[in-house]
């Protein structure tokens, strides 16, 4: 059976790893393409609101839009009035792993607005461990796998589902070059933890990533996470599972991501007693149900 996919991207209507998935799924499935007209990397799920005016303009390869990816899928639901079985965003040029990158990625936004309107999202990126970060003149042979891979999990998408009743998954594949990608390893993950934010203070001399001594400006943070360090000297700390270990690994990272961020399991819809200790709950009777506190994790 033929499904109704909308494919978009964060790196533009014109990026490699874009026209890579549409050749991969235009033969089995009808693929319809929304893609920012120019480069939204980093946005992550952010949408235009109120007053700004998204244009879009229909292309031969499909329809520009002059806005992020969350807003290309809001353009297909509302604007195309699209009926879709399937939103695919991808394939980005690089990695999208770690907990906190989740939050910035346009890739990974996009497949989480599908989510939000109803369309299960799969977000896929292409990492290249010999070449980080990917090169922009990277081309459609270089996504070969992640397009492979993709259809592989469309095909599987149409059979069962998403894996573990997720709203969208994460999906991180080598390079079609990698030393894994003629039998790669498909691993269950979850995202990785781990993030520092190191200051430079004005005027004081820091030391580049590089190990060279520089001057900052004059006023700023440094924002670094421990993924690009570790992954680069292939020494992650990380138990197995995480997205970044399999990334070093040169493995297909699978993440089953849901829209809600929800963790309050059976407690759900509990009152809480502000006056009592460790986060207890109020029962039926008006008396407190005391509960230990628990520590967030915190993965170092």
């Amino acid at each position: 059976m033929s499904l109704d996919i909308l494919l978009t991207n964060d790196d533009g209507i014109d990026a490699a790893g874009l026209r890579a998935l549409h050749d991969a799924l235009c033969g089995d499935h009808h693929v319809t393409v929304v893609a920012p007209a120019t480069n939204q990397s980093g946005v992550g799920g952010r949408r235009s609101w109120w007053e700004t005016t998204v244009e879009y303009a229909e292309r031969p390869f499909g329809y520009a839009v002059e806005g992020t990816p969350a807003d290309c899928v809001a353009v297909a639901d509302v604007a195309l009035d699209l009926d879709l079985d399937l939103v695919v965003s991808g394939c980005n040029h690089g990695p999208n792993i770690g907990a906190h990158i989740l939050g910035q990625s346009g890739t990974v936004g996009a497949a989480m607005e599908a989510a939000f309107l109803g369309t299960p999202g799969i977000a896929v990126s292409m990492y290249d461990r010999g070449n980080l970060p990917v090169s922009p003149t990277a081309g459609r042979d270089d996504f070969a796998l992640a397009a492979r891979v993709t259809a592989a999990f469309v095909d599987r998408f149409e059979r069962d589902g998403l894996p573990l009743g997720a709203d969208v998954i994460n999906v991180n594949v080598p390079a079609a070059s990698d030393e894994n990608a003629d039998k790669p390893t498909y691993r269950l993950t979850e995202p990785a933890r781990g993030f520092d934010v190191i200051e430079f203070r004005p005027g004081e001399a820091g030391t580049s990533e590089g190990g060279t001594d520089g001057r900052r400006g004059e006023l700023g943070l440094e924002l670094r996470d421990r993924f690009w360090r570790e992954f680069l000297r292939g020494d992650v700390a990380d138990d197995p599972g995480s997205d970044r270990r399999a990334t070093v690994e040169g493995e297909v990272s699978v993440s089953p991501l849901a829209t809600s961020r929800a963790i309050a399991g059976e407690r759900v819809g509990e009152a809480l007693d502000l006056n009592a200790g460790g986060w207890a709950s109020v029962d039926g009777d008006g008396s407190s149900a005391g509960t230990a506190g628990r520590s967030p994790r915190v993965d170092r």
